[in-house]
């Protein structure tokens, strides 16, 4: 092995070496960690998400599946994020509506599943055309009529 690889490894693994860093250096954190909102700019964030910034709903939304047992909180913003058009959200939205309503055995119910799959991918693509919103409409659409 050449000098400068070994330069290179030992400058790539210096800060690797596992041990925890920062002002807690006693705990361990997780990549998740990351998207947790500090306690004291939490208030700030949700007041702009509240008055319809979808950046500040979307950290809310990050914020609260990096913590184990916020489902819940994690699906509220999720939906404000749908009803004020995020398209990455209505896509999500719409393909796992859509995945739910093929295995749903009830005929009504799969049948509005996949009329409102049908209406978030639209809604999605409106906002932002993109592909994979095209795509499940057509899928949604063909399941629609091939229950008919």
């Amino acid at each position: 092995m050449s000098i400068v690889t070994l330069v290179v490894v030992a400058i790539a693994t210096a800060g690797c070496s596992g041990e925890p860093r920062g002002p807690n250096a006693s705990e361990q954190r997780s990549p998740s960690d990351a998207f947790v909102i500090p306690e004291e700019e939490r208030a700030t964030v949700e007041v702009a998400a509240n008055q319809g910034d979808v950046a500040a709903v979307k950290r809310l939304i990050d914020h609260y599946e990096a913590l184990s047992g916020s489902e819940e909180d994690a699906a509220k913003w999720k939906a404000v994020a749908r009803e004020l058009g995020d398209s990455q959200q209505l896509n999500y939205y719409a393909a796992s509506t859509l995945t739910a309503a093929r295995r749903e055995n009830d005929p009504a119910k799969r049948h509005a599943m996949l009329v409102d799959a049908l209406g978030a991918a639209r809604r999605s693509n409106a906002s932002k055309a993109n592909p994979s919103a095209q795509k499940l409409i057509l899928e949604a659409t063909r399941a629609i009529e091939a229950e008919q």
